[in-house]
């Protein structure tokens, strides 16, 4: 999380990208990395959940935030698209109100 200003580091699906635009008006995906960064700098908490969905069964795991926005809380499912601990990227799949 620490690249989180550096394009293409965080990336999101349009469907979630559209989410945010109507529902967060003013939140771009490089805010919204950033608040992913902070929380996880304060010490939020990064749940790593088993996938069992078989429409996702291309990966072993998802990774969901719990991110405190405005008045808000926020919920956003992510995937690890490149693992390298030192260099990881990450792809927002949905995101909602928690």
């Amino acid at each position: 999380m620490a690249n989180w200003n550096v394009t293409d580091y965080v990336t999101a699906k349009d469907m979630a990208l559209e989410w945010v635009t109507t529902n967060c008006p003013g939140l771009s995906l490089k805010s919204l990395a950033k608040a992913m960064h902070d929380y996880f700098e304060a010490g939020g908490e990064i749940d790593q959940v088993r996938e069992t969905r078989p429409e996702w069964n291309d990966r072993d795991y998802h990774y969901d935030f719990r991110v405190p926005f405005a008045d808000r809380l926020l919920y956003i499912e992510t995937i690890l698209v490149d693992d390298d601990p030192r260099d990881p990227t990450i792809h927002i799949v949905s995101i909602h109100d928690a």
